[in-house]
């Protein structure tokens, strides 16, 4: 079922028809269809997009490095699609410069997360440097095992956090009590050290 629809000038007082439409299906939406601006692209195309924005480019953006993704089978196909969408568009300057930039996008993306591993990995090695050699010139290695002038036996407990913590905590300072540790932050640190020789738990 059909209805044709029309509409009056409020210049001239002329009538103007509109194209015909269905009354039951009034509305048809191609997802990956951007008719409107001159634009198509595929389904695939569209997906790996959105993949790529949320995955890869919004943590590059916010600098939350360490949540990119590096899942690198998925990261290889993702970049195959927008790549293959460069050549397959180079006909339309726009649209391949919009795919040329999201293949250096994700590949940056992939870039700041070892970089980024990286600088973790040296600033670690610093603080474990700063603390030797605190230790050295403190003289923390010397001690004394009993006074023969005192007559009584002073104990003392005292408890440390392990290495681990200690360094997070130096990086990304002390958790709220209500959140915890970022267990991502912390697998970060962790292999930074493990990288780094540097014992996470002694």
């Amino acid at each position: 079922m059909s209805r044709s629809f029309s509409s009056k000038s409020m210049f001239s007082g002329m009538m103007f028809g509109y194209e015909t439409k269905s009354m039951i299906n009034t509305i048809s939406v191609n997802y990956a269809n951007m008719s409107d601006v001159g634009v198509s692209i595929t389904y695939d195309e569209l997906k790996a997009l959105t993949s790529i924005q949320t995955l890869y480019t919004a943590h590059l953006a916010d600098k939350s490095y360490q949540n990119i993704s590096i899942d690198f089978t998925k990261y290889l196909k993702l970049r195959s699609v927008a790549n293959d969408s460069v050549l397959k568009y180079k006909k339309n300057e726009a649209l391949s410069l919009l795919f040329q930039i999201t293949v250096d996008a994700i590949t940056g993306a992939i870039n700041s997360y070892g970089l980024n591993t990286l600088n973790t990995e040296t600033k670690i090695q610093n603080l474990y440097l700063q603390k030797t050699l605190e230790e050295i010139i403190n003289g923390i290695n010397v001690q004394t095992a009993f006074n023969e002038n005192t007559g009584t036996l002073s104990m003392q407990q005292s408890f440390q956090l392990a290495p681990l913590f200690r360094y997070y905590i130096k990086l990304y300072g002390l958790p709220l009590s209500s959140v915890g540790f970022d267990p991502v932050k912390l697998a970060l640190v962790l292999t930074a050290m493990e990288n780094s020789g540097i014992d996470p738990y002694n």
